[in-house]
Formats: C-alpha cells, structure tokens, sequence
C-alpha cells in the first residue's frame, strides 16, 4: 500500500521528530484518518528523499517521528518554465496542478491586456498562496519534492525583462509554426519556457515583445487549445524529448 505524503517546511533527519503544521495534521487527522502508529512519508524540497515517519498524537498535535530515508529522485534533468496570461480562477488551478505533475519549475503569472479579471495588489498575497498550496499538494500525489517556484508580474514586460537565462523559448500562437516541426530528438535543450495567454490570447503588442525577446511562435496543431490545455500539452512534448516523460 502506497504511504501518504505530507510535504514540511523544516529540515528532516532520521531520528528526529517534527510537529505537523496545521493544515498536515487536518489532512491526516481528519481526512485520512490515521491513528497513532500509522506510516507516513514526509518530504521537503531540500532534498530528494522520502522520509517514513510514524505518527503519533499528544492532545490535538500530530508528531511524526522519522525512521529512514529513502532516495527518490523524481526531478527533470529538463528546466522548464511557464509563463501565463492570468486567467480565470479554476483554470490557473487546473494550470498550476497539471504543470506541477509534469515537472515544471517556475510558473511566471502575469496581467495579459486580455485577461478578464486583472489580480488586483490587494489580492495577490492570498491568491500566490493558494496557487503554491495547489503545487504543493500536487507534488504529495505524484511523488515530487520541489514544488515550482510561482510569481506574479503586473504585465509581460516585467516578466521578460527578468534576467533570467531562457535558451529554448517557445510563444504559443496559433499563427507559429507547427511546434514538431522544430523540436526534434537529435535537438537537445536544458531549459525551456513556454509563453501561454490568458482566454483571450496575446495581444498583438504582448506578441511582438515576446519576439522581440528571442521567443519563437509555434503551434501545437490545427486546433485551437484552451489555455489550460495548452502549456500543458506544449511541456508535455518538450519532457517527452529532452525530459523524462
């Protein structure tokens, strides 16, 4: 049987116990409920093992004890970022989730001039929250250790302006290319961004800026993908060749 994983943001050791926070000791206590004894595995992104843990209580507190360690190393040797156009609450959850399960390593979330609802100041420590709960409880069920890195910019420009090294960089626009038509086996690339808009797509000023900073329009077929199902479908071609789907 396949143990629960709990994702902790303290250092781990065998030998040592650690105090659940909140929301973990719901998760096992009132979910799944597990009684004193019960494995658990705990993880955390400073490494890439799986710590088994026993559980125990003392009044409402969760302890788990950890007893060894496990390597398990789930990690693409592919880095790969998504950049996407805010879009409507469900389908960034779905985005974030997905993305997460696929490996992806940083997802850049910026106001598109056809996002619907722009994430207003007051709204972004809440919703940058929830978005990394969301990869975190992702990285639980599918066995990863490193949940992306997520960050908001108020527009394209900013995110592009980063000086971050991006050597593959691939606009989706249903106007590009036909991206097997560039991706191949033989080409080989150790990081890849991927830039999606939101509903509405790309502006035609966001997509000139996006040329302008080297990134490549391309198209995944003759049909029109949903957002959600775009940088999904685009990462999952990209891990297939130079990743480890």
């Amino acid at each position: 049987m396949r143990l629960s994983r709990i994702y902790v943001a303290q250092p781990l050791t065998p030998g040592n116990s650690v105090e659940l926070d909140s929301a973990a000791n719901h998760y096992v206590q009132q979910v799944l409920r597990l009684k004193a004894g019960a494995e658990i595995v705990l993880f955390n992104a400073d490494d890439c093992y799986d710590y088994v843990s026993l559980l125990s209580f003392r009044g409402k507190r969760a302890i788990a004890s950890i007893k060894s360690r496990a390597l398990s190393d789930t990690e693409s040797s592919l880095i790969s970022e998504i950049i996407q156009g805010l879009s409507r609450n469900d389908h960034m959850e779905w985005i974030v989730q997905k993305n997460t399960e696929l490996g992806v390593n940083r997802i850049f979330v910026f106001n598109a001039e056809h996002t619907q609802i722009p994430l207003k100041p007051a709204q972004l420590e809440k919703r940058l929250a929830h978005w990394r709960a969301v990869a975190i409880n992702a990285c639980e069920q599918c066995g990863r250790h490193r949940p992306p890195d997520i960050n908001f910019d108020k527009n394209l420009p900013e995110v592009l302006n980063q000086s971050i090294q991006r050597e593959t960089k691939l606009l989706l626009d249903f106007d590009g290319v036909r991206l097997n038509s560039l991706l191949t086996p033989v080409s080989t690339s150790q990081q890849v961004s991927i830039l999606v808009g939101p509903e509405g797509g790309l502006s035609k000023v966001e997509i000139q800026a996006a040329k302008a900073a080297g990134f490549v329009s391309v198209r995944l077929g003759p049909r029109v993908l949903r957002t959600e199902t775009a940088a999904l479908s685009a990462l999952a071609i990209v891990q297939s060749l130079w990743g480890d789907v």
